[in-house]
């Protein structure tokens, strides 16, 4: 089952890698205002939300990188941190823009399952 658990991490991991590349590109573009009522939050600069959302991608890049090269151990932190710091974005954006954003609610969702993941390949599940 352990090897299921790598091919699953890895393969969770390209996506991570996909992700933080197009929620950077998209939310730069927000940014220069070159896409309008994409992502809320962009259109009115706030510099909370942007450091938010690039944290998002950048925690997400890592976490690619750690779960293809397989480090069971740094992948569960940056799963958690990538978790916590969705879920913070998420909260934030809903309470000072009253709206929901879709791509933080899935990069905490990402967290979590690379989090439960590479718990299941150090418990030897």
């Amino acid at each position: 089952m352990k090897n299921t658990n790598s091919t699953a991490l890895k393969f969770t991991g390209i996506i991570m890698i996909v992700f933080a590349a197009i929620y950077a590109i998209v939310g730069t573009l927000a940014l220069m205002g070159i896409i309008n009522s994409t992502l809320p939050g962009h259109e009115s600069q706030e510099a909370l939300l942007v450091i938010l959302a690039y944290a998002v991608a950048l925690f997400a890049l890592i976490c690619g990188i750690i779960c293809i090269k397989g480090n069971t151990g740094l992948a569960k932190v940056f799963g958690a941190i990538l978790a916590i710091t969705g879920l913070a974005s998420l909260i934030y954006l809903q309470i000072t823009q009253d709206t929901f954003n879709v791509i933080d609610c899935l990069a905490a969702c990402f967290g979590i399952s690379i989090f439960s993941i590479s718990s299941k390949i150090e418990k030897g599940e």
